[in-house]
């Protein structure tokens, strides 16, 4: 079961789940602030704007999404397998606003080499999050 518990029925239907549930198997129960994540819009732009970028640019797809992670989000250094290591942070645990910043991100560098991106019909769902009125 998962629940969004944005109002008092939504609460009391959570709250009614959670005492029916039999006392074995033991359960485990997390009640955590709710994130929205990245759209599957957001993502699919994301990667078709780096198709472009890759295109104009002479490298891969993922080369392009390398260096944004970099540029925008920074890298993290770890220790793996007794080495120091710089390793880019991840795009997955963005919600949706910050996933539209890096996407500002990826238009701005995209600009700043001439290229127009395309807009899809999802255009503003994927850098906003919602459908454009």
């Amino acid at each position: 079961m998962f629940f969004i518990v944005d109002t008092k029925d939504k609460r009391a239907e959570a709250a009614t789940a959670v005492s029916r549930l039999p006392a074995s198997p033991r359960y485990s129960v997390e009640i955590k602030p709710y994130k929205r994540s990245r759209s599957l819009a957001q993502n699919r732009t994301m990667w078709m704007w780096y198709g472009v970028i890759a295109d104009h640019m002479g490298c891969e797809p993922e080369d392009v999404h390398e260096e944004m992670k970099v540029r925008v989000l920074g890298v993290e250094r770890k220790i793996v397998a007794g080495q120091a290591c710089i390793i880019p942070k991840s795009t997955t645990a963005l919600d949706v606003d910050g996933m539209g910043r890096f996407m500002a991100a990826i238009e701005a560098l995209a600009a700043d080499l001439g290229i127009v991106l395309p807009a899809t019909d999802e255009y503003d769902y994927a850098k906003h999050g919602a459908k454009a009125a």
